[in-house]
């Protein structure tokens, strides 16, 4: 009895050894220089983001992509196509490159969407951590012949974003299937799975003593 008690605390140990080690870019809000230097600043929001959407789309049936609060609506999957082309532009914006992206997506998996969807971020804030005063001043949000201010990304499609993610957030919950426990937005961190493993311990002490 002991030894099987023994046996799935090891393996509990190595499964939640195991999801630490593969965690996604965007699982928390990483460590930033503590400064508060444009690029700093960007950079940061721009990991928001990132964050944001990848709890909000983590562990996502196919009953939730479908799911949309009216019939005049549009689905989660459409909504996760609109954050996909958004992203497209946060990342060509920032990279100072032309934008041109889709209305939608359909030949695009949903995990091709979303893992799409987090490269483009994370690239965004790759680069952001290496941008120089010139680059905030000289970076363009391109469109074809027309080019706009950089700033436009905050009041454009990364406001947006968030506004979307919010939403995703919201259908998932209306569907039966919210996001997973322990997300906790304001520090930027995950804390479900420490306390299921503290959980698991707790209750494995008090059965075998």
């Amino acid at each position: 009895r002991i030894m099987n008690l023994l046996l799935y605390l090891f393996l509990s140990f190595i499964n939640f050894d195991m999801n630490s080690q593969e965690k996604n870019y965007f699982y928390e809000i990483k460590k930033f220089d503590e400064n508060y230097s444009n690029k700093a600043i960007v950079s940061r929001f721009v990991h928001s983001v990132g964050f944001r959407y990848y709890w909000a789309t983590e562990g996502l049936r196919n009953e939730d992509l479908k799911y949309k609060p009216s019939d005049s609506g549009i689905n989660t999957r459409e909504t996760l196509e609109h954050i996909y082309g958004l992203s497209i532009m946060i990342h060509n914006g920032f990279h100072n490159k032309e934008i041109e992206r889709s209305r939608s997506y359909p030949d695009l998996s949903y995990d091709e969407l979303r893992q799409g969807t987090l490269d483009f971020l994370e690239n965004t804030v790759i680069l952001l951590e290496n941008y120089s005063g010139d680059d905030f001043d000289n970076s363009k949000v391109i469109f074809g012949k027309q080019k706009y201010d950089i700033y436009n990304l905050f009041h454009g499609p990364i406001s947006d974003a968030l506004y979307h993610i919010g939403q995703v957030v919201s259908y998932r919950r209306s569907s039966g299937n919210p996001i997973p426990k322990g997300v906790n937005h304001f520090m930027g961190i995950y804390m479900g799975k420490p306390r299921e493993w503290f959980r698991r311990v707790k209750y494995l002490k008090s059965y075998v003593f």
